[in-house]
């Protein structure tokens, strides 16, 4: 069972409280890809995968841990926050040590705009989603990073 607020934590709300953005109200999240969204942005999926920002010439800003699911224990969700070698900020999403989405900001303004999903933990993000200003997609945490194979693939 989705707890209401996943929306929210996903799309980068109290990912870091450090940073100046105002709360969102609730932005492209990990419910059901391709199902119905609520005036939602675009889905576009890419079997080839998306490109995704590089870690390495990133500055980090900061992490926080977040229970956004009832199938594992505690607060199961790290949340870890970046800026890229061009000021833009994104997010990572992980569970069980696997990173299955990154939220990235491409306009300055919270909340962030554009979801890469990596909709079956091979670490290719082929699913990309691009809200616009008051637009909100729902999408669900997948299935493999509740699996113990899956997180030992890390």
């Amino acid at each position: 069972m989705r707890k209401p607020w996943v929306s929210l934590l996903l799309g980068g709300w109290l990912a870091l409280l450090a940073l100046p953005a105002p709360p969102a109200s609730a932005q492209a999240v990990p419910a059901s890809v391709g199902a119905g969204s609520e005036g939602g942005g675009s889905i576009e999926r890419r079997a080839e995968g998306f490109d995704i920002p590089t870690l390495a010439r990133s500055k980090f800003l900061g992490w926080v841990r977040r229970d956004i699911s009832d199938r594992v224990p505690g607060e199961e969700t790290l949340f870890k926050q970046y800026a890229d070698e061009w000021g833009f900020q994104f997010e990572t999403v992980s569970i069980n040590g696997i990173v299955f989405a990154i939220n990235i900001d491409v306009d300055g303004k919270y909340p962030f705009d554009i979801t890469l999903l990596d909709t079956d933990c091979d670490s290719v993000f082929e699913t990309k989603v691009e809200d616009k200003p008051g637009q909100r997609t729902d999408l669900s945490i997948p299935e493999c990073v509740f699996r113990p194979a899956a997180a030992d693939k890390r």
